[in-house]
């Protein structure tokens, strides 16, 4: 394995392991909602509105599959479709306040940091903070999405 290959390897394992896990647990017990409803309620949240193919390809799936998601946020009044508004025939999936709302609450808990992050300096996760942005920046798929993220708190680190 490479040396980006270990460092991706231990990124995933932060993030889809250990305390998330139990993280989306909660969330889903909660919300009644599925990690995938999630995932694309999480992702509208950071729009005006998407289309269905918009979704598709920025989760690699099948149109199909986002279909039954979004069926799923508009039976829990978390979205509503709409015409698009160049082309009429597009339909736009929006957010209703409800579905903000509760974006903003899922939100809240997944950016919680997991505890381990206790072992890190201040320096240190100032390093490792700015190191992900570089990444971020390096990748298509991120671009024009990422704001500048803000300080540290003095609660966050050592």
């Amino acid at each position: 394995m490479g040396l980006a290959e270990e460092a991706f390897d231990r990124l995933r394992r932060i993030a889809f392991e250990g305390e998330h896990i139990e993280k989306m647990a909660a969330l889903v017990a909660q919300t009644e909602l599925s990690p995938g409803v999630i995932k694309i309620l999480m992702r509208l949240s950071r729009s005006d509105g998407s289309s269905m193919g918009e979704m598709a390809r920025s989760i690699g799936c099948d149109p199909s599959y986002i279909t039954a998601l979004v069926d799923d946020l508009a039976d829990h009044g978390l979205a509503t479709r709409e015409p698009g508004r160049i082309d009429r025939r597009v339909k736009m999936v929006v957010l209703t306040e409800k579905g903000r709302h509760l974006a903003d609450e899922i939100q809240s808990v997944l950016s919680v940091p997991p505890a381990s992050f206790g072992a890190l300096s201040r320096t240190e996760l100032q390093q490792l903070r700015d190191l992900l942005d570089k990444v971020l920046e390096a990748d298509p798929t991120f671009s024009g999405e990422s704001e500048p993220l803000p300080p540290l708190s003095k609660a966050a680190g050592r």
